[in-house]
């Protein structure tokens, strides 16, 4: 009586292993499900800190384009955009810094100009948005915004100081914030976007001596400070990451000014340590993939040698988001040259010239302005030449 249950035990123990391999071979000859595997067309940072795109090591040489998006907003239909793209694809020029946002002049002014092209009709602002996308997409053309160019959520929200944009009960908060998240979610699988920047140069104008001069109508409560600034994009950083995990996030950071270290400790203008130097570069960026700087004038080359230096010694690719010289080739040929020359000795991985017609400066001593037909146009062969090197080296 007892071994016919044990015999009915073994029974069933045999019958559900052949059940087993039964649904183990019917499962294998079923279509697969797994999700698509996603493409990225961006550039990303390894793990060893190397700049990459497409899983391979990246060096480029772009420009910075401020009018691009500026002039679909005035114009849906403007000619000199797709004109524009279509001549940095003539030139191999692989990817464009542009300002996402932008508003000059006073807070009033910028008011104005921001309701205008996003809060009373976000709509007309997202479509000029996918027409740019569109137009470098077609180019071949890589897309890096600079999301906050200016102050213009503060401006917008009657706030002023750091502190409100780190306030979570703060108007200027909501505005960054929703700004942010409409940006990445838009546009992170948009095959044109190569990766995003917060704002530019917001370092420079972090514990200023002299800040009254600086912000008109500046009151003491006005709390720039490199404290703040930091923890402003440990918090933008974060909220970019909650949604794309891929794309290189930068600063869009000048080079420290000389007397930062000291400007935040004693507020004064005394000139930093180069210890105290590389501490503000290294702080100013330490929340983002890459090491970033802008570098103008004679001292530009040297000072792009030592930040590629201390880029290497951090694991962070450099990316110089700003690099030029003013004026016609008699004047600018050799310092853009040495400046070049700098960018390519030091193997510096990414770096965008200013500025791709840019009209605002096209003539006289603020004449940054490159075109293929202008006087500066030799500065888009050299560049052109340079990312030939780039790709024979891949």
């Amino acid at each position: 009586m007892r071994t016919f249950p044990i015999f009915c035990r073994i029974q069933a123990g045999v019958c559900m292993v052949l059940i087993s391999l039964v649904a183990g071979c019917t499962a294998s000859i079923q279509p697969a499900t797994s999700p698509p595997v996603q493409r990225w067309h961006g550039l990303t940072v390894s793990n060893r800190g190397v700049l990459e795109k497409d899983g391979r090591p990246y060096h480029g040489i772009g420009v910075n384009f401020v009018s691009a998006l500026r002039r679909l907003l005035v114009n849906p239909n403007d000619p000199s955009i797709p004109r524009d793209f279509q001549e940095l694809k003539a030139y191999h020029i692989p990817f464009v810094r542009f300002p996402a946002l932008a508003a000059w002049g006073t807070p009033a002014q910028c008011r104005k100009y921001i309701i205008k092209v996003y809060e009373s009709n976000p709509a007309r602002y997202f479509s000029a948005m996918d027409k740019l996308c569109a137009i470098a997409a077609k180019n071949h053309v890589g897309l890096i915004p600079c999301l906050f160019f200016t102050f213009w959520p503060d401006a917008l929200a009657h706030e002023h100081g750091l502190a409100v944009w780190n306030n979570p009960r703060s108007r200027t908060y909501r505005i960054w914030t929703q700004f942010t998240v409409q940006m990445i979610k838009r546009y992170e699988h948009n095959p044109a976007i190569w990766g995003w920047e917060f704002g530019n140069e917001f370092n420079l104008a972090m514990d200023l001596p002299n800040a009254k001069t600086q912000f008109p109508g500046y009151k003491p409560t006005w709390d720039y400070t490199d404290a703040q600034m930091w923890k402003l994009y440990a918090r933008f950083v974060h909220l970019v990451r909650r949604y794309d995990p891929y794309h290189i996030i930068e600063a869009g950071n000048s080079r420290p000014r000389f007397s930062a270290w000291h400007n935040m400790m004693d507020h004064t203008w005394k000139t930093d340590s180069l210890a105290q130097w590389a501490y503000m570069l290294r702080m100013d960026n330490a929340a983002f993939d890459m090491i970033c700087v802008h570098e103008y004038g004679n001292r530009a080359p040297s000072n792009i040698r030592r930040a590629a230096t201390l880029s290497a010694l951090w694991h962070k690719p450099l990316y110089v988001g700003e690099f030029g010289a003013s004026g016609p080739p008699a004047k600018s040929r050799k310092l853009f040259t040495a400046i070049l020359h700098s960018i390519l000795k030091s193997k510096v991985p990414l770096a965008s010239i200013w500025s791709f017609d840019e009209r605002s400066q096209s003539s006289g001593s603020n004449a940054y302005s490159v075109t293929p037909t202008n006087d500066r146009s030799f500065m888009l062969r050299a560049i052109e030449a340079a990312n030939e090197q780039f790709r024979r080296n891949r």
